[in-house]
């Protein structure tokens, strides 16, 4: 008799080489949704769940017969893991990768920022050349404040350092590390803050006070969450010359519809691609298919 295979619902943003797609066929029956508009007929019946989208509460509510979510991600905050648990439902992220990739897009925002390669770019499209661009701005020398000094922000740092940049890492919250200094102090003082934070409870830590305690001729990344930073402050001070500019690559809602911020001149966006290279995605899914292979092989009676 033909043993029935479980089901395995992975997430459509997720692209799986046809090794990938192997591994996963050898125990599960695999299909795929759309997190945008997703199949709440598929949720019921799946028995684990790979995602790369937030999911929501009331589609979480919807797992009647999952066991297992898998998020290609080492944050976890996409799910609502506390209502997983209440389900039964067992949530796991992946070992931290794409440090190299993190940080490089962190630089290649930085660059453009300082470089001002976005306003560059339309004066020569639109015939103004300069036009009325105000001076570049160099890196070596300044003060490059770093919010999150895990494994992605260490890489930061190490790029800093080799461009002449003076790193000043903060505390986290609660902590004083020997090499840190206060949040307060790393926000007042520095030229460039870049954000590297994960957010598990999802409120906004960087806000319009400390937007407020930037220099204003500083710049501010975003590479880490969305929900980190507060988007509508950050506008405004933009929009008020309060910054000399902003690099974002992650937003509180994405994909992102209201894009009035990526318009002003001084911002810089991208779609959520700092980690998004070959050899970074290519780790990314070796561990969460190994991870649900983990878990269905140890639970399977």
């Amino acid at each position: 008799m033909t043993r029935i295979k479980p089901i395995c619902l992975v997430d459509s943003v997720i692209k799986l080489s046809s090794y990938d797609r192997d591994q996963l066929e050898g125990l599960f029956d695999v299909h795929f949704f759309g997190s945008q508009l997703p199949d709440k007929t598929q949720l019921r019946k799946c028995d684990v769940l790979l995602v790369h989208s937030r999911i929501s509460d009331e589609l979480i509510k919807c797992l009647d017969n999952c066991k297992y979510i898998g998020v290609r991600a080492h944050n976890t905050d996409y799910i609502n893991s506390e209502l997983a648990r209440d389900m039964n439902i067992i949530v796991k992220g992946i070992p931290q990768v794409g440090q190299t990739s993190v940080a490089e897009h962190t630089f290649a925002l930085i660059f453009a920022i300082t470089k001002q390669l976005k306003m560059s770019h339309a004066n020569i499209m639109n015939g103004k050349w300069k036009g009325q661009q105000k001076p570049n701005y160099e890196l070596q020398g300044k003060k490059l404040g770093i919010i999150g000094y895990g494994e992605i922000g260490k890489q930061v740092g190490m790029i800093g350092r080799a461009l002449g940049m003076e790193i000043l890492v903060a505390n986290k919250p609660g902590k004083h590390e020997d090499s840190a200094l206060p949040l307060e102090d790393v926000v007042k003082e520095s030229d460039i803050i870049t954000l590297h934070l994960s957010n598990k409870d999802n409120k906004v830590f960087f806000d319009q006070a400390k937007i407020d305690m930037m220099k204003t001729s500083a710049i501010l990344i975003n590479t880490s969450r969305g929900s980190l930073l507060d988007y509508a402050a950050l506008q405004n001070s933009l929009s008020n010359g309060r910054l000399f500019g902003a690099g974002l690559d992650v937003f509180p809602e994405e994909p992102l519809q209201e894009t009035t911020i990526c318009s002003l001149d001084n911002v810089f966006c991208t779609p959520h691609q700092a980690y998004f290279t070959e050899e970074t995605l290519s780790l990314m899914n070796k561990h969460l298919i190994d991870n649900v292979r983990s878990f269905h092989l140890n639970n399977d009676a």
